[in-house]
């Protein structure tokens, strides 16, 4: 009895949890990636860096953690722009939260992610390093 009590509890919750949305990918609210490259460009000063490196643009946004770096014309992948947002759990693990707006071609835009994609494995990589450095303790 006890049993089917429990299976009748089950069954009524699974309606709900069919329900359950999956979670979204990461995107970015921009139409164009003319539109965020002058919306961000705008903001330069206000809580945003931005900066040019070997033809990139690189926007900072240092309160939300977020990077976004646009291709520079005559890179493969132009207009692109991706963002990475470093987000850290409570358990001190740590991940990058990547979106992308591309407008070449679905090949180069699939090259340009699986690059990005190779820094944030690093990324994590490097802070899982640290962190167990600083876990060692000093020598005596």
């Amino acid at each position: 009895m006890r049993t089917v009590l429990l299976l009748i509890a089950l069954a009524a919750t699974l309606p709900s949890l069919a329900q359950t949305p999956a979670p979204q990918p990461a995107r970015i609210d921009y139409a164009s990636v003319a539109e965020a490259l002058k919306d961000l460009e705008a903001r330069d000063g206000n809580g945003t860096v931005v900066a040019h490196a070997d033809g990139w643009i690189i926007v900072n946004e240092p309160l939300a953690s977020a990077q976004w770096s646009f291709a520079p014309s005559g890179h493969y992948a132009y207009p692109a722009v991706v963002r990475r947002i470093i987000k850290r759990s409570t358990d001190g693990t740590v991940s990058v939260e990547t979106a992308s707006v591309c407008e070449a071609p679905q090949a180069e835009c699939s090259k340009l992610l699986s690059e990005f994609a190779a820094m944030n494995d690093r990324i994590t990589q490097a802070v899982k390093a640290r962190a167990r450095q600083g876990s060692t303790p000093p020598p005596r």
